[in-house]
């Protein structure tokens, strides 16, 4: 088991965890922001939550799976610092499970991307944990993969290291699109690992809206409390 390293009786080389492991990862419970998906409490308002009030994201809807409890975040930290890149096929399971259990068609979608990384930072970290994880989404969901049209040409500080309001100041300018028609009146799904302010997920949103697409939703791992650390 990747956690606590426990043997695992199985030759399946999808299987990474322990079933006792896994019933720490909590599922993102509704109600839900219709904006974002982060949990609202019952007493609260059906609108969007405070964090989608103020900052507005460009795009039109996000899905956060998991809540980011201890456990998650320890996995989100071994998959995108630790090369434990098998990590996707639980985390495409556990997605497999939130769509059906809350009926999201995810035929809706004409394309599959993923949050890029600047060559500088990818160099430095050997691979894309999104692009990994949106693949295998792809293959999942039998949808299109579009890699290499959204790139990021700003290398912008780390957001764990901002404030909330310099993470959405930071982002600014930082993606563009090579190839418009790729996106046009399309609707198109981002796939990250985790959803913590928005702020880059919403600067991705706008630019691919820019390029003409007709909808750009964001499905994400999982889902933090906006001013939680990244991992």
């Amino acid at each position: 088991c990747i956690l606590c390293k426990k043997y695992l009786f199985t030759e399946d080389r999808s299987t990474v965890l322990c079933p006792a492991c896994e019933t720490h990862i909590e599922q993102n419970l509704p109600p839900f922001c219709p904006k974002c998906s982060r949990h609202l409490e019952k007493n609260t308002a059906s609108g969007p939550c405070a964090q989608c009030r103020d900052y507005q994201p460009y795009f039109d809807s996000a899905v956060g799976v998991c809540a980011y409890n201890s456990t998650m975040r320890k996995l989100i930290h071994l998959f995108k610092y630790g090369n434990k890149l098998a990590l996707r096929h639980p985390f495409s399971k556990i997605i497999r499970t939130f769509t059906d259990t809350y009926a999201k068609d995810m035929r809706q979608y004409d394309i599959v991307t993923a949050v890029p990384l600047h060559p500088a930072r990818l160099r430095e970290r050997g691979y894309n944990q999104s692009h990994i994880l949106a693949e295998t989404i792809a293959k999942t969901f039998h949808l299109p993969f579009c890699a290499g049209n959204l790139i990021r040409t700003k290398h912008t500080q780390f957001q764990a290291r901002l404030s909330q309001k310099d993470r959405w100041t930071n982002i600014q300018g930082a993606f563009k699109i090579k190839n418009f028609e790729k996106f046009q009146e399309k609707s198109v799904l981002v796939v990250d690992d985790l959803l913590t302010t928005g702020a880059t997920l919403s600067e991705i949103a706008r630019v691919i809206k820019q390029a003409g697409a007709r909808r750009v939703d964001v499905l994400t791992v999982a889902i933090a409390d906006s001013n939680s650390d990244l991992p």
